[in-house]
């Protein structure tokens, strides 16, 4: 019932922590697809030790090219009824496949709920963050949910597998990140999830500045930002979230080496776009300082 997705890029060496992680599972309904991103490493060979009859395992190899493009590349191979993506540095507690088929089987009859999300935490007790009372175990909305942010925002989300095809991450020419907020952000405007506040993905923040190395990777792939600045302009948006994403937009923009009027054209909000102008052109001025060594 579930497909388990793991993008990997040079990362053989962790791979073997995620695949006892799931020989341990207490259900083994599940297949486990690995592609992997262009590796230089050992990974093919890694994967090739790893025998086990208690669930399949398929292995894709393509162009490096960037998480959300692996992804993609595993649309077609994926026969689960639901997909949980789990990182190759990560791993899931041995009664994580149990737990997501269970609540799934409560609530995959409701059409509406496309996601069921679990946490993330370094252990079953610490998780990286909460997700307010008064929205767990039943459908809402899923942009606009309170999270209480412990170390990090992000949890662990699974979804419908017919959704997931439905939202392929675009593609930017010479660009290889793109948030999975660009999957995340589209599938919210059509359907519901289920927060459940249960740590069932472990994982480890060993550096600080996590916010610092993913605007980074933003302000190094800036097609892909303002892709998802446009999604945060929407107007069905606060417009507080509304006037931070337009500042974003814009300043991508001018990391993308666009002009004021370029970016103002390009933009679907060109009103907002353009009072978001000068302000993001100062901003832009300091993070080039800040962040572009990074």
């Amino acid at each position: 019932m579930l497909s388990i997705v793991t993008p990997t890029y040079n990362r053989g060496e962790y791979l073997k922590k995620c695949y006892e992680s799931l020989r341990i599972q207490t259900d083994k309904d599940f297949e486990w697809i690995i592609v992997d991103d262009g590796s230089t490493d050992n990974t093919e060979e890694i994967v090739g030790s790893f025998t086990t009859t208690d669930f399949i395992i398929k292995y894709i190899k393509k162009q490096n090219g960037g998480k959300h493009t692996a992804i993609n590349a595993s649309l077609d191979e994926i026969d689960g009824e639901y997909v949980l993506f789990l990182d190759s540095d990560d791993y899931l507690v041995p009664k994580a496949v149990e737990e997501v088929l269970l609540a799934w089987r409560q609530f995959g009859g409701l059409k509406e709920v496309a996601l069921i999300t679990f946490l993330k935490g370094a252990d079953e007790d610490t998780p990286n963050c909460k997700v307010a009372d008064n929205d767990q175990n039943r459908p809402v909305p899923i942009n606009g949910t309170k999270r209480i942010m412990i170390v990090a925002s992000d949890c662990c989300e699974t979804i419908r597998t017919e959704v997931l095809k439905q939202f392929p991450f675009p593609i930017f020419e010479n660009e290889k990140f793109l948030a999975e907020g660009a999957l995340w952000n589209r599938v919210a405007k059509q359907y519901k999830c289920v927060y459940i506040n249960k740590v069932i993905y472990l994982c480890e923040y060993l550096e600080e500045g996590l916010t610092k190395r993913g605007r980074a990777m933003r302000i190094n792939n800036p097609l892909g930002g303002m892709y998802i600045a446009t999604q945060g302009m929407d107007r069905e948006n606060g417009y507080k979230w509304r006037i931070k994403s337009g500042l974003l937009f814009v300043i991508y923009g001018y990391f993308a080496g666009m002009s004021a009027i370029s970016i103002i054209k390009k933009s679907e909000y060109k009103a907002l776009t353009a009072i978001c102008v000068p302000a993001g052109w100062i901003l832009y001025k300091r993070w080039r300082k800040i962040y572009r060594k990074l």
